[in-house]
């Protein structure tokens, strides 16, 4: 009885050994762009619950498990950081990695704010099913209104301009509040309203792709729950229409516009 139980025992740690083994991936190793964010997120929240801190070798990765410890060599200058996996991003397309501030300098790559990079993980990683990153839909701040009417652009007799075209079709953009444009006045369009700060950081960067000069605002409701607006501030009103053909065409369907005091 005793012969037939370690035989059975074998059989099934033989069985077991090899299904194990699988469930243990190989090195992780992964190329691309790494891009670097800093002070606007500092002492707020990661995906993981820690508190950023820009001076920490840290670092957001769309999937691999947090604590996960990497090796980041810039291929421009084959300078390397080892950094700690404790947050969710990026955002952008075609970049793998964020790095906090700290691990960016010593890569070398602040000025330039991207680099190629390539990223390897220190031991071996358990093969598991991807963690989607974190993530929350933006908060609109104001219920978009559809326009049927052109805005009209108040023309003074020196400046000739085209009206600002508002929503009606996916090649259109919605204003809101419909308001009427001075074209001598500056504006500002307020893209979206995030509570998590790293997806502001998503659009800001698509703005910026697109050859507009967006800028944060942070702010705080009645519920003491802070919030990160991306905007476009300074906007001439005879530049209106020009800015709205660029939000188009990175994607943007709606902005709330207010007139600059």
């Amino acid at each position: 009885m005793k012969k037939k139980f370690l035989s059975l025992f074998v059989l099934f740690v033989t069985a077991l050994v090899p299904c194990l083994m699988a469930q243990e991936a190989e090195i992780f190793r992964q190329e691309g762009i790494a891009s670097w964010y800093g002070r606007e997120f500092e002492g707020r929240p990661t995906a993981s619950g820690e508190i950023f801190d820009s001076s920490q070798m840290t670092a957001a990765h769309p999937t691999l498990p947090f604590g996960t410890i990497l090796v980041v060599t810039n291929q421009h200058n084959n300078k390397s950081v080892t950094v700690r996996i404790n947050d969710r991003g990026p955002f952008v397309p075609a970049r793998i990695i964020d790095v906090s501030r700290a691990a960016a300098q010593q890569l070398d790559m602040i000025v330039t704010g991207t680099a190629p990079v390539l990223i390897e993980s220190i031991e071996r990683i358990a093969v598991t099913a991807p963690v989607s990153p974190i993530q929350s839909p933006p908060v609109i701040v104001s219920q978009p209104v559809i326009v049927s009417q052109p805005v009209v652009i108040q023309q003074s007799p020196s400046t000739v301009t085209q009206p600002v075209i508002v929503a009606t079709s996916i090649n259109q953009i919605r204003l809101t509040p419909e308001i009427n444009i001075n074209a001598e006045k500056n504006y500002r369009l307020q893209i979206g309203s995030y509570r998590i700060a790293r997806n502001a950081v998503e659009v800001f960067e698509r703005l910026k792709n697109s050859g507009l000069d967006p800028a944060y605002e942070r702010f705080t409701d009645g519920n003491n729950v802070d919030f990160y607006r991306v905007v476009l501030a300074g906007v001439r009103g005879i530049d209106v229409q020009s800015t709205t053909e660029k939000l188009i065409a990175a994607g943007f369907r709606e902005a709330v516009i207010r007139e600059e005091n």
